[in-house]
């Protein structure tokens, strides 16, 4: 990540990184009593090393995430320890869900009901998915400790609860409907838009970035508020399209053969834009991706077709160049106003792309012994071409 593979500038130039792991270790040492404090809720019946497992999966990449992407300049380890066990939460359930775990389904259902006030607290929820549930509550606990501005709070909930978690519940569903149906092509009939749409929509950005950068205002009094963040038109549409797709693409390439069940150990069928080649549900992909240009549109729609390693690269090469174009068109109050934000959502996509790498060694390297340390720092050199005709080439030349 601190070697700014998308963007360039994302991290400063030197990273003190003995500081930074140190800070790593500080918050994963209070860490893992909350954390698993919110599992012992949610999974009753788990047994210590159940519990054990999934702290061990879950716990480091949320700590690393929340140390590595303030990079130094939170020094508020107990601010970042409280974000970090709500993504865990939120990790863990997404992970649930993408394993088979239906009390989770319904859980996530319930409590984004009652975040829209369709449903009551109170309201009886039966068996598992009443402790799953009780468990997912942690997640507003974190969010009112780190918090101190109660007007961003129902903002961070949203981000978790209705965009990611409500949203991924559905696709679950889906995914189940259409894997019943035999993937049948008919299924993309009535559900290529909903499922491209929700796709890019529960990509996870927003959710983790608004706990961090709610610890930035703490610090900063005068950082824009969510409120404003999310009414501003020009700075939302370069977050729905270009941020949230590019997420999902890189998070989709990573985990493409585990949706495809070929590892049950670690996931059933989910439907996945490199998986299913339909062209209806890879035109509202690309649409929703904000990209326009009919033969842009078509070269990417092939490139997601074949999936090969060569479409690989040119389909992430695509999606970087174009976040940075579209930063770089952003007009210059825009960009002023929410620098600090900006910065987070840079880190954000970097850790990003560097996830899909990490799960890229999970799962090819397994089997492909070409994956090496190697390959994949060409890998990064290529992503980095920021030349002008780039974008000319590939309409035409994937």
């Amino acid at each position: 990540m601190w070697n700014n593979p998308i963007f360039g500038d994302s991290y400063p130039l030197e990273i003190k990184a003995d500081q930074m792991l140190a800070q790593v270790d500080r918050i994963y040492s209070g860490f893992q009593e909350s954390f698993r404090a919110a599992l012992k809720e949610g999974l009753p019946d788990a047994s210590p090393n159940d519990l054990d497992e999934i702290v061990n999966q879950v716990g480091p990449k949320s700590v690393a995430f929340c140390a590595s992407i303030s990079a130094g300049e939170l020094k508020d380890t107990e601010r970042l320890q409280n974000a970090a066990v709500a993504i865990a939460v939120l990790y863990w359930a997404d992970q649930s869900m993408d394993r088979g775990d239906d009390a989770m389904v319904a859980a996530v259902q319930r409590v984004a009901a009652e975040t829209r006030g369709m449903a009551a607290a109170s309201d009886h929820i039966p068996g598992a998915a009443a402790f799953r549930r009780a468990g997912l509550r942690h997640i507003e606990r974190m969010v009112r400790k780190l918090n101190e501005h109660p007007e961003d709070t129902p903002h961070i909930l949203r981000a978790i609860y209705l965009d990611i978690l409500d949203n991924e519940a559905r696709v679950r569903n889906l995914s189940r409907e259409y894997f019943i149906a035999g993937l049948s092509p008919s299924f993309w009939d009535e559900h290529a838009d909903e499922v491209a749409r929700k796709t890019i929509v529960d990509s996870g950005l927003m959710s983790a970035l608004t706990l961090i950068y709610s610890i930035y205002r703490n610090h900063d009094k005068s950082l824009p508020s969510l409120q404003e963040v999310y009414q501003d038109d020009i700075l939302m549409k370069l977050v729905r399209e270009r941020f949230n797709s590019a997420i999902r693409v890189f998070d989709d390439w990573g985990d493409r053969h585990i949706d495809n069940a070929q590892y049950p150990q670690w996931g059933v069928f989910n439907i996945n834009v490199f998986n299913q080649p339909d062209r209806r549900f890879l035109e509202r992909f690309t649409f929703y991706s904000g990209i326009t240009d009919t033969a842009l549109q078509g070269s990417l729609m092939s490139a997601f077709s074949h999936a090969t390693e060569e479409d690989w690269l040119y389909i992430a090469r695509t999606y970087a160049f174009l976040l940075r174009d579209s930063l770089a068109s952003l007009p210059q109050p825009v960009k002023v106003k929410y620098e600090v934000f900006l910065t987070l959502c840079k880190r954000t996509l970097e850790a990003g792309f560097v996830n899909a790498v990490g799960d890229i060694f999970l799962t090819e390297g397994q089997e492909d012994k070409n994956v090496t340390p190697d390959s994949l720092n060409a890998m990064l050199d290529a992503l980095q071409d920021t030349s002008s005709g780039y974008l000319e080439a590939a309409r035409s030349n994937p």
